[in-house]
């Protein structure tokens, strides 16, 4: 231990760069990183900004439950090979490893599962990390349901509920790589009790500019000209898809479609997986067939979420009402016969109900 707490002295200045506000412009990322932190997986990321740091930290302690080979931590090995603690197949025992070596004043991270480094651990962690302070970053790889192909012991749907019921530990969900890195850094300059959760992205960069991470405080990573419709708010991974809907909302509004229609399109794309349909309720004359027909079909047989309900909005726009007993589509194309610009409008909707459902 004793060349632990010559290391752990060696960190002491890192560790009080926190007080001063000097942590947060280390854990800056330019447009060049972001641009390739976007090309990687998170793991990638993750071994790569350990390697970054073990040159220029000897205080840098990894440590890791068996899971050490999966997370491109070869150049950190070799720069610092001390710094790499195996604990094997015990989580348990990894957190209260990783919390003496912080507790000695190394700058210490402990990545495995998400599940596995928040749920397994849960006690551990609400005595080292939430009762002691000791400065750990707990990195969850492969959170949600990302690891489901290996069963459901190992998808994490819990694990930011858990970490944040602890008091003291702060809870990080990077929208993207390059925010990863930024996060990475950031608990490297000012070690604290963290939890950093993290998912695969396919080749995502919402920081094109670079990004700082800021804690405690949300970033607008959209924004579209002039004052929006709807304001989206999401954390972690899932902002990607946020920003996918936001930008739909902005074409739907310049192509007269309305954010609505938008976000839903952008959200499951009508047709796939039906996103946003529901069962006829009683009433629903637009999600109905035609008297005798059979419940939950339009005549044209199409299914009642994609069409029927679609051609209901269609009526809507050229003024009219779905009379009793006729389908969405069916109403739809009657609104389509009206005159003048009334009958203009209806038949461009009618169009994008008949695009809607061919999906």
């Amino acid at each position: 231990m004793s060349s632990a707490c010559a290391r752990g002295e060696k960190n002491a200045a890192a560790m009080a760069a926190s007080a001063d506000g000097r942590g947060a412009l280390a854990g800056a990322v330019t447009a060049e990183e972001s641009a390739r932190f976007s090309a990687m997986n998170p793991k990638q990321v993750f071994g790569e900004v350990m390697g970054e740091l073990a040159e220029r930290d000897g205080g840098l302690s990894v440590v890791v439950s068996d899971y050490g080979r999966r997370l491109n931590l070869d150049h950190m090995r070799e720069v610092l090979p001390e710094g790499f603690v195996q604990c094997g197949i015990a989580e348990q025992n990894q957190v209260e490893v990783a919390a003496a070596l912080a507790n000695e004043g190394l700058t210490t991270f402990a990545p495995s599962y998400a599940t596995f480094i928040t749920g397994r651990v849960y006690d551990q962690i609400r005595v080292n990390l939430g009762m002691m302070r000791s400065p750990v970053a707990l990195v969850g790889v492969s959170a949600g349901c990302e690891s489901g192909m290996l069963g459901a012991s190992h998808m994490a749907l819990e694990d930011i509920s858990l970490m944040r019921g602890v008091p003291n530990v702060e809870v990080f969900c990077p929208a993207d790589n390059a925010e990863l890195a930024s996060v990475l850094r950031l608990l490297a300059a000012a070690p604290r009790p963290a939890y950093v959760r993290t998912n695969t992205l396919d080749g995502v960069n919402l920081h094109p500019d670079g990004t700082t991470a800021a804690v405690g405080r949300a970033q607008r990573i959209f924004s579209p000209e002039g004052a929006p419709e709807v304001s989206l708010v999401a954390t972690g991974t899932i902002c990607s898809r946020a920003v996918e809907a936001a930008q739909a909302s902005c074409r739907g509004r310049r192509g007269r479609g309305g954010a609505g229609d938008a976000v839903r399109e952008a959200a499951g794309r009508c047709g796939r997986g039906r996103a946003g349909c529901r069962r006829p309720q009683a009433g629903d004359d637009g999600g109905r067939a035609q008297r005798g027909g059979r419940p939950g079909r339009s005549r044209g047989g199409a299914p009642c979420g994609a069409r029927g309900r679609a051609g209901s909005a269609a009526a809507g726009h050229a003024g009219r009402v779905p009379e009793r007993g006729l389908s969405g589509g069916a109403a739809g194309a009657r609104g389509a016969e009206c005159r003048g610009h009334r009958g203009a409008r209806a038949r461009e909707a009618v169009a994008r109900v008949g695009e809607c459902g061919a999906g």
